[in-house]
């Protein structure tokens, strides 16, 4: 057969994999039902280890029942979407799996949301319940103000490493709007009715959010189907084969797909050990890779942060593999980490890349098991059809030429919660199959292998692992009264590795100064009304930017395109100037 170059005709990307790892039988089961037949040999096994709390398979599907039949007794059918707001715990799990027991729908909200954002989403989810950590009665009150949320349970710190409910039968709890995590065993005591565990693959089970590039973050509906099938094609990609108690640190908050649905979900699919990290920073970094991880889902900040924290005398020899997810760790990059590493005892680790969007359950493309390529995000998942294609015209481009990624398979998400349109946006059809815009920008060659060249929305990651998308903030401070332009970009920082850069060009009449740079930062605190949608937008504190500079125009370049990496070069001479200054007044004292 004569080659033609296109990946939809030749498919020489999918060779070396076997035809039913190519075409692999889907399960129509819910994720816990998976969970629970997977694990049937190692139920003794530790699950999850978060904080001071080891839980193993068996307890977690032993509370995942306990907790179903708390959120039956308290009237959650079928389809009603949980809505959970806490870190990265153990319970949070739990709340997931009992809730896809009995068929609901779960989705987690950041916790650094606003109490004013969290309602906008019970609101537009109609969530009848809501999972909180740490709230006052206040607080709880006011989240039943205009909402349909009929209870409110919040998880308090005293019962955070406390894998046991309460259990005093003398108590009478009575009804309540308001309800401790830890009564909910007593709750559950009351339901009498069946609960038929057995739910349809094609039931929604997960919402989570993807990039706020263009407004607020997208609602994406993942289904069992899809869960299943991302992690059916990451097992068949990377010819797993389980290594008993085998650690995964788990970094990105569970509102992300990198964070729940790929680190957490597919550890548990796997017969791994999740080890959840609720916050991550310098200050307790060391904490949890004493708790000797092997594998570390992570991102270049996550990498940073730990080169610049680690102690001394750290013995890092435990972790085999490093996946940055979150954002492209560059072969230079890696080949640092790398030398790091040595430094602390570890010869052998695997630094690589992947890639993957909420719309693909977290997962495009993957490095892990396969030959290390590090210029690349590894190679298309097995199973998966892929194209690249011109974003324009959407024509299909030839192997290693430069285009946009579209990904096809059951692992691409049903849709955005209530947003017919823009799904309908992010999909398309090309020779009888419905692919997916990744919107991630590259070239595929005839190995199958993904080299990244770009997205079209920016973002970085900050060592505290908070996403910033540039078009976001800009959407922000562009509706501000005194603004007639603004361009964000990443600035580096010796603490969060990178903070904003704003770039604003001031409205005729209004001159520049310090009083400006004040109200333009309330404005931000305080949120803009989008005219459009009529909601009320606001960037979250780690999304203002750290520094101002006002200019006369937007610089462009030969294309007439913003001139993103000038500003960005420019960002990056400041902090040198910044930090030389202040190293040379540090002599000067030292002196």
């Amino acid at each position: 057969m004569v080659k033609t170059g296109y990946p939809s005709i030749d498919k020489t990307h999918k060779k070396g994999y076997s035809y039913f790892e190519n075409n692999p039988i889907i399960p129509s089961i819910s994720i816990v039902n998976a969970i629970g037949m997977i694990s049937t040999f190692y139920r003794d096994a530790i699950a999850v280890d978060c904080l001071d709390l080891k839980v193993t398979y068996k307890e977690l599907l032993d509370t995942s029942k306990i907790l179903a039949r708390s959120f039956k007794e308290l009237g959650i059918k079928e389809g009603d979407i949980i809505a959970t707001s806490m870190p990265n715990f153990y319970q949070a799990v739990a709340v997931f799996l009992a809730a896809n027991r009995i068929g609901a729908v779960t989705t987690f909200l950041n916790p650094g949301c606003s109490i004013e954002e969290i309602k906008y989403y019970l609101n537009e989810f109609e969530s009848p319940l809501y999972i909180n950590y740490n709230k006052s009665l206040i607080y709880n009150k006011k989240i039943k103000e205009d909402t349909k949320v009929r209870q409110v349970i919040t998880l308090k710190p005293e019962h955070l490493n406390v894998k046991t409910f309460n259990e005093d039968k003398k108590d009478n709890i009575g009804y309540s709007n308001f309800i401790s995590f830890n009564d909910l065993k007593l709750v559950a005591d009351y339901y009498t009715g069946f609960i038929n565990p057995i739910k349809s693959g094609n039931k929604d089970s997960l919402i989570l959010f993807t990039s706020g590039s263009t407004g607020n973050p997208k609602s994406v509906v993942l289904t069992n189907k899809n869960i299943l099938s991302s992690g059916i094609y990451m097992k068949n990609s990377i010819n797993f084969k389980p290594v008993a108690g085998e650690k995964c640190l788990v970094c990105v908050p569970f509102c992300y797909p990198y964070g729940f649905a790929t680190s957490t979900l597919m550890s548990l699919l796997c017969g791994r050990e999740a080890v959840l990290a609720p916050t991550l920073s310098k200050d307790n970094i060391n904490y949890y890779l004493g708790k000797d991880p092997n594998i570390i889902f992570g991102s270049p900040a996550m990498l940073e942060l730990i080169r610049r924290n680690a102690e001394d005398s750290m013995d890092l020899s435990s972790i085999h593999t490093f996946i940055s997810g979150g954002d492209f760790l560059s072969p230079g990059q890696a080949e640092d980490a790398m030398s790091f590493f040595r430094e602390h005892g570890n010869k052998d680790v695997v630094i690589c890349n992947g890639s993957g969007n909420a719309e693909s359950s977290g997962a495009s493309t993957n490095a892990v098991g396969v030959e290390l390529r590090p210029e690349t995000v590894g190679k298309v998942l097995a199973g998966t059809d892929a194209i690249v294609v011109d974003p324009e015209t959407l024509e299909e481009l030839r192997y290693n030429e430069d285009g946009m990624l579209c990904i096809s398979g059951n692992h691409v998400f049903k849709g955005y919660f209530n947003n017919p349109e823009l799904t309908e946006q992010a999909k398309f059809n090309y020779k009888g199959k419905e692919y997916l815009k990744t919107g991630t920008m590259g070239k595929l060659d005839e190995d199958g292998y993904f080299t990244l060249t770009g997205r079209t929305s920016r973002f970085y990651i900050r060592s505290d692992l908070n996403k910033v998308y540039p078009e976001h903030v800009q959407q922000v401070i562009n509706n501000i009264d005194c603004v007639e332009s603004c361009i964000i970009v990443k600035k580096p920082d010796k603490e969060f590795l990178y903070t904003g850069k704003a770039y604003i060009v001031l409205k005729e009449g209004i001159d520049a100064s310090d009083e400006i740079i004040d109200y333009i930062i309330i404005k931000c605190q305080e949120g803009i009304k989008n005219i459009i949608t009529g909601e009320q937008i606001r960037l979250k504190d780690f999304e203002i930017p750290s520094s101002f500079e006002f200019i006369k125009r937007i610089p462009r370049n030969e294309a007439e395109k913003i001139d993103h990496q000038l500003l960005e070069e420019k960002a990056v001479l400041e902090y040198e100037r910044e930090n030389h200054f202040v190293e040379a007044k540090q002599k000067r004292k030292i002196k």
